[in-house]
């Protein structure tokens, strides 16, 4: 993925990163509004695009034997919920076994006021991760973007060009 301007999450949006990262192939769970990207690997650090997702859609594909599920998508969800919904993401596709939101805070994103979500976590790999979760509703639907990093060194060099892409994110 080259540095500028690209379409993002089936088309739904645009950002800029300054440099250049990898797109990561799709996954049997990914739905198709869900895009994600990495510069060292996606163990290290990845950030993930979700845009345009309807209200009663589910955040993940699943097989039918599956039987814990993440919650699916509202466009009435309190913050809260929303927070609910991201732990949920987190220890059903991840293996994630500690969760903790260290911040929740108003955000601009995609020219509306949205929701800004710090957390950290340790995998089923045992290493403890950092992560930032930007969303906002816009015309009833989820458009959201995630950066997730180890917590010793590749979260704090993603966060600055992930800030900016935030910054300069717009909806197509």
């Amino acid at each position: 993925v080259p540095a500028g301007s690209l379409a993002v999450a089936d088309d739904t949006m645009n950002v800029r990163p300054n440099s250049s990262w990898n797109r990561i192939p799709k996954n049997r769970s990914q739905i198709k509004a869900e895009e994600s990207w990495t510069k060292n690997g996606p163990l290290l650090d990845s950030i993930t695009f979700l845009g345009g997702v309807e209200d009663g859609a589910e955040l993940a594909k699943y097989t039918r034997t599956e039987e814990r599920r993440i919650p699916v998508f509202r466009s009435n969800m309190t913050p809260p919920d929303f927070v609910s919904m991201v732990e949920s993401n987190y220890r059903i596709r991840g293996g994630v076994s500690v969760f903790n939101m260290t911040n929740m805070q108003p955000v601009e994103f995609l020219g509306t006021t949205g929701i800004q979500m710090d957390y950290d976590y340790i995998g089923a790999d045992d290493v403890k991760r950092k992560g930032r979760a930007v969303m906002s509703v816009l015309d009833d639907k989820l458009y959201m973007m995630s950066l997730d990093g180890t917590a010793l060194h590749y979260f704090d060099t993603a966060l600055p060009e992930f800030e900016s892409m935030v910054a300069q994110a717009g909806r197509r």
